[in-house]
């Protein structure tokens, strides 16, 4: 009988700590339907429909200690993800420190830079502008490219006066090849938020982390830069703009060049949203690769239908430049789809 009240007393004392430790499960899920044609994507000019999904599942994780703040943890993978289903883990798998003093974190995680390429300036479907484009993109030396950081540590400060900077380190993967050594990537981003005013800088390095033709090599060397605002206006508007430059050296002592201009405008009203947005790449041709220049427009309306619950329906067009690879021609899609968080 002892040995029972013992065993409930100590469950009753992990149990009833909720001040102390929390677990908390959110996440999102989308599904759009897709409606596109285009040459240089595809092998024709033929109109093709399917239906894009994605759900995201987040378990985070936070423990107070005596000192130093609390400990936190995230998993993070996406369900499902168009037809595929991803391993538990694959989008971020990290635990760190947390305090006055900012946070510490170590394991899988977003690049620091690709989220602020992702959002706000990426707002509205472009997602080119940290990621690799359809088909052939192009677009070599674009460090943001590989999205995640499987082995990294990443260091984000608090607020000073409406500064706040971010450190990351990551190791690359061990290449299959012996003669060729493990890569690395930095990532240094700064922000500032005034009022209504957003400023973004960062500058990201790689070495023998070559995301332009698959391989990895200790010889090969990318680097990236970028610098945007954003600015809201009031009445609902908001515009924002961001310049990312970024080159390539290949081990055959060539280059690849290429830089991409965005910039957009949100106008928001009741539980409406508009959305438009202009995105340049321009391309310097190399050995490696053609020249790849292009135009993306994407225009994007939204309803609320609750508070975290949007309907929306998006329309883009690509032009490819006449010295390009594409030479003229055209990609066009037509979206429909749902957002949710939870």
């Amino acid at each position: 009988m002892l040995k029972r009240v013992m065993l409930a007393a100590t469950v009753a004392t992990v149990f009833a700590a909720p001040a102390y430790a929390g677990l908390n499960l959110g996440g999102t899920a989308e599904m759009n339907f897709v409606y596109d044609k285009g040459k240089t994507e595809y092998v024709d000019s033929a109109w093709r429909s399917g239906l894009d999904r994605a759900i995201v599942i987040n378990i985070d994780g936070e423990t107070k200690l005596d000192t130093l703040g609390g400990l936190n943890f995230r998993v993070s993978q996406k369900v499902a993800e168009g037809d595929r289903t991803p391993a538990v883990g694959s989008r971020e798998a990290w635990v760190g420190l947390s305090g006055d003093w900012g946070s510490f974190r170590g394991g899988r995680q977003f690049l620091n830079s690709y989220l602020v390429l992702d959002w706000p300036y990426g707002q509205g479907g472009f997602w080119e502008l940290a990621e690799r484009d359809l088909g052939n993109w192009g677009g070599g030396g674009k460090v943001t490219a590989p999205i995640y950081m499987s082995q990294s540590l990443n260091y984000l400060s608090p607020k000073f006066g409406g500064f706040s900077y971010g450190v990351q380190y990551a190791w690359a993967e061990k290449a299959n090849d012996a003669k060729l050594r493990e890569g690395a990537t930095t990532d240094v981003s700064l922000n500032y938020a005034v009022g209504d005013l957003g400023l973004n800088g960062g500058i990201l390095t790689a070495k023998g982390v070559n995301n332009f033709d698959g391989k990895t090599d200790q010889s090969d060397k990318d680097q990236q830069f970028y610098l945007g605002a954003t600015y809201n206006l009031g009445g609902g508007l908001t515009v924002r703009g961001l310049y990312t430059g970024y080159e390539h050296k290949s081990t055959l002592g060539d280059k690849a060049k290429g830089s991409d201009l965005i910039t957009g405008l949100t106008y928001a009203w009741n539980k409406h949203y508009v959305k438009l947005g202009l995105l340049h790449r321009a391309d310097k041709t190399s050995v490696l690769t053609t020249r790849k220049d292009f135009n993306l427009v994407k225009a994007e309306y939204g309803y609320s239908l609750a508070s975290n619950v949007v309907c929306y329906v998006r329309a883009s067009q690509k032009k490819w430049g006449k010295e390009s690879m594409g030479k003229g021609e055209k990609y066009t899609q037509f979206l429909t789809g749902v957002w949710a968080g939870f």
